[in-house]
């Protein structure tokens, strides 16, 4: 059990790092495009464009792996369940709490996401 928390906190940090990263790369390739729009406007959009879909895709990913990780615990019944994908991909959230239905007592509540 030790192991297990331990390994799912090392799989949250690699979440951020990787979730930060992407983030700073979006960001620069969209600053070059932005420099390269007057003088080169066809590389610009597909620099944009591959930045985005690359973006996306590790936005997927990222949802899966917190998805996988750990257990979200509701506040009326505090059961703790492992929702399925859409669930987690959907639900409104800040953070790491989301918004979503407790598969025991039925109602929907913000369940923080724990280890």
């Amino acid at each position: 059990m030790k192991n297990e928390k331990r390994h799912n906190r090392e799989l949250f940090i690699v979440e951020a790092v990787i979730g930060v990263t992407s983030t700073i790369m979006l960001l620069i390739a969209v600053a070059i495009a932005a420099v390269l729009a007057g003088a080169q406007p066809v590389i610009a959009g597909w620099l944009i464009a591959v930045s985005v879909v690359f973006f996306v895709i590790v936005c997927f990913a990222l949802t899966k792996m917190e998805q996988i990780v750990g257990y979200y615990v509701c506040k009326k019944c505090h059961h703790k369940h492992v929702p399925g994908y859409n669930a987690v991909l959907w639900s409104p959230h800040i953070g790491r709490t989301r918004y979503m239905v407790c598969p025991k007592c039925h109602k929907i509540t913000w369940q923080k996401k724990t280890l």
